[in-house]
C-alpha cells in the first residue's frame, strides 16, 4: 500500500509500502546469525582478531536480524550481544590504565 508523504518542497511524494523479504533471504539470514551465535557462544576469546573484522561481523548481525520476524531476531541479538560484551571483555583485560595511587 503506498504511504504519502510530502517532501521539502511540499510536494506529494508516493512511496512503495517496504516489501517482506523473500523466505529464502530470512533462511539465509537465519542460517547465518545462528552459525555466528554458535561461534561467539563458543568462543572463549574473540573470534576475530582484527578491529574491522569484528565491527564487520557486528554489523552484519545487526543488519541481518532484521530480515527475521521481530521476536526472533530480538532473542538472537540480545544472545549475541551478551556474548560479544563477554569477548570485549577478555579482549580488553589488563588493558586499563593504571591510574596509580
Amino acid at each position: 500500500m503506498p504511504m504519502i508523504q510530502n517532501d521539502l518542497f511540499g510536494k506529494q511524494v508516493r512511496h512503495a509500502a517496504p516489501e517482506s523479504p523473500a523466505p529464502e533471504m530470512v533462511e539465509m539470514a537465519r542460517a547465518r546469525l545462528r552459525a555466528t551465535l554458535d561461534l561467539v557462544a563458543r568462543a572463549e576469546t574473540m573470534p576475530w582478531t582484527d578491529l574491522l573484522a569484528i565491527i564487520r561481523e557486528d554489523n552484519a548481525f545487526r543488519f541481518a536480524k532484521d530480515l527475521l520476524p521481530p521476536e526472533e531476531a530480538a532473542i538472537l541479538w540480545a544472545d549475541f550481544d551478551a556474548h560479544m560484551d563477554r569477548l570485549y571483555a577478555v579482549m580488553n583485560a589488563g588493558k586499563e590504565p593504571d591510574l596509580g595511587d
